[in-house]
C-alpha cells in the first residue's frame, strides 16, 4: 500500500513547499488529498503549466515513475 507519510511527502521539496505556500500546504496530508486531482493535473501539465517548474523557480517537471506512484497514491484511495 502506498502511503502519503512513507512514499508521497518526500516528493515534495522545499521549493515546491515555498512555492505552493500562499495556495496550500504540501506538507500536510489533508491539504494534498484534499487537492489530489489537481496536483495530478498539474504533474502532468493539465490545466495549466506543468509543476514543479522548471529551474530556477523549481527542480523541474517529476520523472514518470514519481507521477505514476503519485497516480496509484490516488488509484489506491489516499491513505495517510
Amino acid at each position: 500500500m502506498i502511503s502519503y507519510a512513507k512514499d508521497i511527502y518526500p516528493l515534495f521539496t522545499d521549493k515546491d513547499v515555498r512555492g505552493m505556500s500562499n495556495f496550500f500546504d504540501l506538507r500536510s496530508f489533508g491539504d494534498v488529498k484534499a487537492r489530489s486531482e489537481q496536483i495530478s493535473n498539474r504533474i502532468r501539465g493539465i490545466g495549466g503549466s506543468v509543476m514543479p517548474p522548471p529551474p530556477p523557480d523549481g527542480d523541474g517537471p517529476w520523472s514518470q515513475e514519481k507521477i505514476d506512484l503519485f497516480e496509484a497514491w490516488v488509484k489506491e484511495g489516499c491513505q495517510p
